[in-house]
Parts: C-alpha cells; sequence; structure tokens
C-alpha cells in the first residue's frame, strides 16, 4: 500500500535529488572499481527507483560498464517482496535497461551497523529519520507525544531523537568509506511549531471517533502513540559541534517547507473529497501499521483501519488547507 499512496514523500525528496547527484559524481571520480550505495529506509522501494537510477548512472561516467552495488535496508517486518518485485517487473526499476547492477537487502534497523565497516561509498535516506528508534512515551491526549500537552512527554520525545541521531551517524561513520558520502532528507521542525500539526490533529480526532463510538479502548489509545517527531537544525547540528562524531563533516544543512502534492491537487481541481482520500490514504499507508499494532488481538484490524481512514477524509475534506510542515536536508561527508 506504501507505494501507492507515497506521492507526498516523493515530492518531499525532490529537494534532495541535488545533493544526491553531487555526492554521486564525486564519488564516481574518487572511486576506481565497483561502487556500493547504500538506500537507508527504502520501505517498499517505490521512491528509491529515481534516486538509485540518476546516482547510478553518475557514479558510473567515464566507465559505463562499473559495478554498482544497491543494498536497500528497513526493518525486518518491511514489506521487501514488493521492493523486489518492483524492481524486476516495473518499467520504474533502475535495473530497466541497465546491467551490472547488484540490489540487495537488509532486515535490520539503520540505529545500529548494518554493513561492514568502510565498505559504503555512497549513503541515502529518504523520509525515514523522523521514526524514532521506540516509542519514548505513552500519552493520552495526542496520537503524537511531541504534540502533548505534556512538557515531560515532549521532553522524552527530544531526549530519544538525539540518542538515535547520534546512534545513526556513528552507525554511518563506521560503514562509510573515508571520502563516503551521505544524504538524508527527513522531517523537521520549524522556530515556532512543530509543523505537520493540521494533519496530525485531524488523524487524532479521527481517532478519538473511533473511541467516542465505542470501537476502541482507552488502553488501546494510549498504545497508539507514534514514534516519529521532526528535528530542529540546531538538534541536527549538535552531535557534530559537540565532537561526537569525530570522523563525518557536514557538508549542507537546510530546512524547507515540505510541498503538498494534494493541496496543488486540489487548486487544481476544488475537489475537496479527492484532497480528503489522498491524505486518509497517504496516512494510512504511512501510520496505518502503528495503529493497528495497538489494536487488541481479537479486533477486526482492516474494517478498523478503513472506518479511520473514511472518517480522516470526511474530516479533510470538511476543512481543506495547505499543510504546513518542514524538511531537513543534510549531507555529510566521511573524513
Amino acid at each position: 500500500m506504501y507505494n501507492r499512496h507515497s506521492g507526498l514523500q516523493h515530492a518531499n525528496l525532490q529537494s534532495a535529488l541535488p545533493l544526491l547527484e553531487e555526492a554521486a559524481r564525486i564519488v564516481g571520480r574518487e572511486v576506481h572499481g565497483p561502487v556500493t550505495i547504500a538506500d537507508y529506509g527504502a520501505s517498499q522501494g517505490r521512491n528509491s527507483m529515481g534516486p538509485m537510477a540518476s546516482a547510478i548512472d553518475l557514479v558510473r561516467i567515464g566507465q559505463a560498464d562499473r559495478p554498482v552495488s544497491i543494498i536497500h535496508t528497513d526493518l525486518p517486518s518491511n514489506d521487501f517482496a514488493s521492493l523486489f518485485t518492483l524492481l524486476a517487473d516495473d518499467p520504474a526499476s533502475y535495473m530497466a535497461d541497465r546491467r551490472g547492477i547488484y540490489p540487495l537487502a537488509v532486515g535490520r534497523s539503520y540505529f545500529g551497523a548494518i554493513l561492514p565497516p568502510g565498505s559504503v561509498d555512497l549513503g541515502w535516506s529518504s523520509n525515514a529519520l523522523h521514526w524514532m528508534s521506540r516509542n519514548p512515551v505513552e500519552v493520552e491526549d495526542h496520537g503524537w507525544a511531541v504534540f502533548s500537552r505534556s512538557a515531560e512527554a515532549r521532553a522524552a520525545v527530544d531526549a530519544l531523537l538525539a540518542q538515535d541521531w547520534l546512534r545513526f551517524l556513528t552507525a554511518r561513520s563506521r560503514e562509510l568509506r573515508p571520502g563516503g558520502r551521505l544524504v538524508c532528507q527527513f522531517m523537521g521542525r520549524g522556530d515556532n511549531g512543530h509543523g505537520f500539526e493540521w494533519m496530525a490533529g485531524h488523524f487524532w480526532q479521527a481517532i478519538m471517533a473511533l473511541r467516542n463510538q465505542g470501537q476502541l479502548t482507552d488502553e488501546e489509545l494510549l498504545r497508539m502513540t507514534a514514534p516519529s517527531a521532526g528535528r530542529s537544525l540546531a538538534q541536527l547540528a549538535a552531535p557534530f559541534e559537540a565532537g561526537l562524531v569525530p570522523d563525518l563533516r557536514i557538508e549542507h544543512l537546510s530546512r524547507f517547507a515540505a510541498p503538498d502534492p494534494y493541496w496543488d491537487d486540489f487548486q487544481r481541481t476544488a475537489d475537496a473529497n479527492r484532497l480528503g482520500a489522498n491524505w486518509a490514504n497517504m496516512m494510512r499507508a504511512a501510520n496505518g501499521p502503528n495503529f493497528v499494532a495497538a489494536l487488541d488481538p481479537k479486533r477486526n484490524r482492516e474494517a478498523l483501519l478503513d472506518n479511520l481512514t473514511e472518517i480522516l477524509a470526511a474530516r479533510t475534506a470538511a476543512d481543506p488547507q495547505r499543510s504546513c510542515s518542514w524538511n531537513v536536508l543534510i549531507a555529510i561527508r566521511r573524513v
């Protein structure tokens, strides 16, 4: 489902492509022989196809037959079957019309070591690093603890964001070869707000509607606290400034207002129901697994997901607006 409803994520990553392309050109000039590219947080792979195709072509400039390994990583629960089916059968696959490409997959969290030391020439991650390694705290007043009224809950989120970011960077410091590059794009945070409040609020209210209808218990609601939140530029720079990752250097760090392709479509069509359906399906694909994991085993999970999606679509259609959230870009070099 994620492959079918990840248009927002596809729009988000476009701003990171120039950084990936620049890094790929550098790697292509510096590396002699085979190249290894790691795709951290690949999900079902749809949004990896274009970036990986560009990276392959750029690292091959001047050596068209250079072997390139693409290593897709995600959690063990990821749908790797859909990824490899896409690679084999879809016209958008980076395998199409290219030889000497070796796709691989690793089912392991990127908050720890995944690949051998010094084995990665180029790393890429899009729309993934706002997910935390675990849920640091459960709150009863929102689906995301970062939006809770509790200052203690928000502090717990920031503490785990810092720990996870350092763990991610430390693992990549080991895996990247000297001179290797890493480019990441993911959800950020604004100066006067986290961003994403509008849609997160509607998602939570849709969950509460199910609760008010007697379809969910308070215990289930508590377990639904989502383990995701954006980071500020200061939070991203902190481990570098503190000397905690001495082998890594920031080449680029920026924040930008995230695109909203669903709003752009609404501006063309004036179809509020379509806007609601687009957002609801995207939120179901991205956050549905966390929702159903919190349900009691006796629940009809698909039916509840259908109900949640329907309520969220109706709420969004009744309150059409442009989402005002943030993305961050960071490009890193291993010295």
